[in-house]
């Protein structure tokens, strides 16, 4: 597959709800099930990319023959969706305004929520109570963070993503600098600080700036935020908190990282910065440390991906986030791309049928490994291909204590002010307080006052 198109595979989840297109709607209401009666029924499914609409056509024609087995005819038409993210997004969005939905979609998690409260999708809620695998397989932090604020479920879980920071472990070995997990901010900084020292290049990459869109939130800026004893959201008030100490210690660690040089400042100015970074830097081995997900060691630096490292799994390592004050290293871990049901589908019964049997531990092992994504259940590290990844199965053990953020309404909007936050801070413009200043108010100016706090 092209190199273009790897490079969208690289980030699938992290930027689709920042890039959602909100438009005006009317809410849909759930339609009645039953079809016309018990005859045959064909169902519409929109996914994109490449990977993931192989194995589909690869794998649907199974579901089929199943269905006909348990003495149901279904039948899947599917429908393939532009490649980009943001182009996928404006058109399901689009679909769902116009009453065009197809019956199942696949999207970004962190788009359910603007989905869900525009009125889009299936209530998913009573379904999920009388399947068994939900409760008895599916990692409950990944059920949990599937609950919309109106305490309904709306999505089913296609994946898990699970991000950390991957470094080149020869590189470190080679300049004799220690391989061992950063426990702080500072213990990161000065390891890095050595390696520029040694190498005259920038050696650490937290995305910033506006040019990666909502990787400056997904794959940078929340990995520090978490790390933080601040929250960025007040559930009981149901408001921004956008202004707190862990966000101007966040932002002060940008300006650090800035002015020791350890950040790839020109290269996050470019349109499409993860190039010279993930795509060249790293690779090169210039670049030492960077966030990445479990895709990465398939479609960034695998044998066919975009930018591909010889020796991989003996050049290249992962550490956990280290935090703000040393203790409880962690990774993110969260659901990635999920299965929706329309709201306006003439067929919720057959729909769901085939939104389990996408969930169920014979598809999805083999989209994980499609992918390059940990399972979202627990009973497939026995299962193949997965069962042959153990990098995919190391991963899936580190969900229970993982960390993550629940997009909520309004997400974009503070995407976007970090965004401009960040890029101030890295071009020298402001520093890491006035920044933090920086961000209240454009978050508040996005947001709207009644759904914004300080601390």
């Amino acid at each position: 597959m092209a190199s273009t198109s790897k490079r969208y595979l690289r980030r699938p989840a992290l930027t689709l709800a920042v890039t959602l297109v909100v438009m005006a709607v009317t809410a849909a209401c759930t339609a009645d099930s039953g079809g016309d009666g018990g005859g045959p029924v064909e169902l519409t499914l929109l996914d994109h990319q490449e990977p993931r609409v192989e194995l589909l056509k690869k794998l649907l024609p199974q579901f089929e023959q199943d269905m006909k087995e348990q003495g149901k005819e279904i039948s899947v038409k599917l429908l393939e969706g532009p490649a980009e993210d943001t182009q996928f997004t404006t058109k399901l969005t689009l679909d769902y305004n116009s009453g065009n939905a197809p019956d199942v979609a696949s999207f970004g998690n962190s788009g359910a929520v603007d989905f869900a409260t525009s009125g889009f999708l299936l209530d998913l809620t009573p379904m999920t109570e009388e399947w068994t695998d939900w409760d008895d397989h599916f990692y409950e932090q990944l059920r949990k963070e599937l609950v919309q604020p109106d305490g309904k479920i709306y999505v089913v879980p296609r994946e898990a993503q699970i991000v950390q920071l991957f470094y080149r472990k020869d590189v470190l070995q080679s300049d004799g600098i220690s391989t061992a997990q950063p426990q702080s901010w500072d213990d990161l900084l000065d390891r890095m600080t050595q390696v520029t020292r040694e190498s005259g290049e920038p050696s650490l990459l937290f995305p910033a700036g506006e040019a990666w869109g909502g990787g400056t939130f997904f794959e940078g800026f929340i990995h520090l935020m978490l790390g933080t004893d601040s929250s960025l959201y007040d559930a009981e008030e149901s408001k921004w908190i956008v202004a707190s100490p862990g966000l101007t210690d966040v932002l002060t660690y940008y300006e650090a990282l800035t002015e020791a040089g350890v950040m790839p400042v020109d290269p996050l100015l470019n349109p499409e910065p993860w190039v010279p970074t993930k795509y060249e830097a790293f690779p090169k081995g210039d670049l030492v440390a960077t966030t990445c997900g479990t895709w990465c060691w398939i479609f960034d630096w695998g044998p066919e991906g975009a930018a591909p490292i010889d020796g991989l799994f003996k050049k290249v390592s992962t550490w956990e986030f280290p935090t703000k004050s040393g203790e409880d290293t962690f990774v993110w871990g969260s659901s990635g791309w999920v299965w929706a049901i329309s709201a306006d589908t003439e067929n919720p019964e057959e729909a769901w049928e085939l939104v389990k049997w996408l969930a169920s531990g014979d598809f999805m092992a083999q989209n994980a490994v499609a992918v390059g994504a940990a399972s979202p259940r627990d009973d497939l590290r026995n299962v193949k291909p997965y069962s042959d990844y153990d990098f995919l199965i190391d991963a899936e053990r580190q969900l229970p204590k993982a960390r993550s953020f629940v997009s909520l309404p309004g997400t974009d909007k503070i995407v976007q002010a970090v965004g401009e936050a960040t890029e101030q801070v890295i071009t020298g413009r402001m520093s890491g307080e006035e920044a933090a200043e920086f961000l209240a108010e454009r978050a508040t100016e996005l947001l709207g006052e009644d759904n914004v706090k300080t601390l």
